[in-house]
This record gives structure tokens, C-alpha cells and sequence, in this order.
């Protein structure tokens, strides 16, 4: 019997500390990935299947690729570097695929994978997963999608709870001063953009000084959450500050980010947030796109905050100049 690798103690007690940090009601219960849902019907015929518990070790960094896994049940945390004080990459959830890149390149793994509670995983080795890749027409495009989304995934940060904003579960300002100079250099080097937008929620100081700060933070929370819902799965969202949020959209060009903008607008403005009494929300946003409009980080935050505030002079709740219609 294979012996058990277990994450030493103190790491494992940091990554539980990270994940409980965030809010339930923003963790995904499910991956909408058509390769990921392909997968698992092929699993049900031809894979293997593995029980983890709380801290075991999945895969580990520059060990051999000799399988993928499909996340059944559980979440397990992506670290790297040593494993006594590794840097958190993010986690992964049911219905999500863990170590296929390096199976995909024929390299050593480039992370470590463990579980952060009991997890169950459908496994596939090397022989069915090109078995799998023949099956299904046109696979390989989602397959680099996946790929994609991991190469423009964060910078490594180190295991702690300052990744996240513990009121909103957002992204931290600390996240995004770690992973958007990354996020320009991966760009840079696979030449494909992105849009930085500027997200600025209106009247909040109106909202606080009348209501009170603990109604001012259920707005948060619930703007945070409705953004998120229209946010795909590569898209990232920081609470830059206060009221104020910065969202990178993934392989967007100026059009693409303002319509995927302005369905998180319509969806914050739908619906009143509940409480006595319902408070109706809205944010003015400003968009850059990256390469076409600047290059740097400061040339795109510039940009965004001059633009979101256009939007607030325009009327609130609109998108500043410079963008596509």
C-alpha cells in the first residue's frame, strides 16, 4: 500500500486558516467547464477514483506526470515551492481538473495539490487521458482554454489570510499588487489582452452615513456577490479599497469588456438589496484595455479611474468614455 504524504502541520494549519477566511456564499459549488462535465462522463467508464483526507497530498512539485484528476467532491489548495513554507496559488473545486498541464507537456509537475477536506477524485493516467482526447471532437480548444486560464493565474503568494478581503471575499489590494505586474508579463509573453476596469460603487458614503456601517457592509457583500456571478471563470475581482474594485478580464477587447461590464451594472441595479429598508445600488466603471490603450499598470489604472469617474460626472451607474458601444 502506497504510504500517505501528509502537508507538515504548521502549512496546513496556514492554508486551512486562508480557505475558512473565505465568505461560504462566494465559494463555486460546481465547474460549468463543457471539457470538465466530458470528463467526468468519461471517469464514470475509465477512471480510477481517490479519497484524500484533510491535508494529504495530491500531487507534488517536479514529481513525474502520471495522471489528472477531476475534483468529485472537496477542494484542494495549488501551492508551490517547499512544502514546510509553500506560496498558495489558489484553489480548486468540484468539478474542476487538477495537474493536466503537466501531463499535457510531458514536464514535472509544476505545483503541489492537497486536500484542504475530505476530498474525493476521479483520476485519469496518461494513456486513457490521449484515449479521452481522440473521443471527443474539438476537445483540444477547451483544453486550451484550461491552459490559459493557468498561465494567467496569480503570481505565487505566500500562505496567508491576506490574499482575500474577509468582509466581501473578493480578491485583496494586497492580491492584486502581487499578480497584475505577472499578469502584464504573461501577456507580454503570450500576446494576448486584457481589460482592466475600474469599479467605483456610487452615493456608498451616503449609504453609511444613513444606514450605518453595518448596513453599508451587507451592500458590499452583496454587490461583491452579484459581480461575481457575471464574471467568468478566468476573470479576477480585488477590493482595491473602500468602496472601490478593480476586475481583470481575461482575453477581452475593449467591446467584449463592455458588454460583459455592463451585465454586471444591469444585474447590481436589477434588484434592490434587501434589509429596511431595500437600498438600490449602482457603480460607474472605467475600462483599459492592455496592449491596445496602455502598457504598463500605471498607465492602466490611470486610464480606468480617469474613465469610471467620467461615469460618475455623466449620471452614476454607466461606464466612462472610451469604450465601445
Amino acid at each position: 500500500m502506497k504510504k500517505v504524504q501528509m502537508l507538515p502541520q504548521p502549512a496546513f494549519e496556514k492554508l486551512l486558516n486562508v480557505y475558512e477566511h473565505i465568505p461560504e456564499e462566494t465559494k463555486p459549488t460546481h465547474s460549468n467547464s463543457p471539457f470538465a462535465d466530458s470528463l467526468k462522463k468519461f471517469l464514470e467508464e475509465s477512471g480510477g477514483a481517490r479519497d484524500l483526507e484533510p491535508g494529504e497530498i495530491l500531487l507534488r512539485q517536479d514529481d513525474p506526470a502520471e495522471s489528472m484528476y477531476w475534483i468529485e467532491s472537496g477542494v484542494i489548495g495549488i501551492l508551490q515551492g517547499k512544502l514546510d513554507d509553500p506560496r498558495l496559488l489558489g484553489f480548486r473545486y468540484p468539478g474542476q481538473i487538477v495537474g493536466e498541464i503537466a501531463l499535457l507537456e510531458d514536464i514535472p509537475r509544476t505545483a503541489s495539490a492537497v486536500a484542504v477536506v475530505p476530498s474525493r477524485m476521479k483520476s485519469l493516467s496518461k494513456d486513457k487521458f490521449q484515449a479521452f482526447l481522440d473521443l471527443i471532437p474539438g476537445v483540444g480548444v477547451e483544453i486550451m482554454r484550461l491552459l490559459s486560464a493557468r498561465l494567467r493565474e496569480v503570481r505565487p503568494a505566500e500562505v496567508s489570510d491576506g490574499m482575500y478581503d474577509h468582509l466581501t471575499g473578493a480578491y485583496s489590494r494586497q492580491a492584486f499588487d502581487a499578480r497584475v505586474k505577472g499578469e502584464i508579463q504573461r501577456a507580454q509573453m503570450y500576446r494576448y489582452s486584457f481589460s482592466l476596469v475600474f469599479l467605483d460603487l456610487d452615493h456608498f458614503k451616503e449609504i453609511n452615513d444613513t444606514y450605518g456601517h453595518a448596513r453599508g457592509d451587507d451592500v458590499l457583500i452583496t454587490c461583491v456577490r452579484r459581480m461575481q456571478a457575471d464574471l467568468r471563470t478566468t476573470d479576477l475581482l480585488f477590493r482595491y479599497g473602500g468602496d472601490e474594485f478593480v476586475a481583470i478580464l481575461q482575453g477581452t477587447d475593449s467591446a467584449r469588456a463592455h458588454i460583459l461590464v455592463q451585465n454586471m451594472l444591469n444585474d447590481t441595479l436589477m434588484t434592490p438589496i434587501e434589509g429596511d429598508p431595500p437600498i438600490n445600488i449602482s457603480f460607474s466603471a472605467g475600462i483599459a484595455n492592455f496592449p491596445e490603450e496602455a502598457e504598463t499598470l500605471e498607465g492602466l489604472l490611470k486610464l480606468a479611474d480617469e474613465r469610471a469617474y467620467l461615469g460618475k460626472k455623466a449620471g452614476r451607474g454607466r461606464i466612462g468614455g472610451g469604450v465601445m458601444t
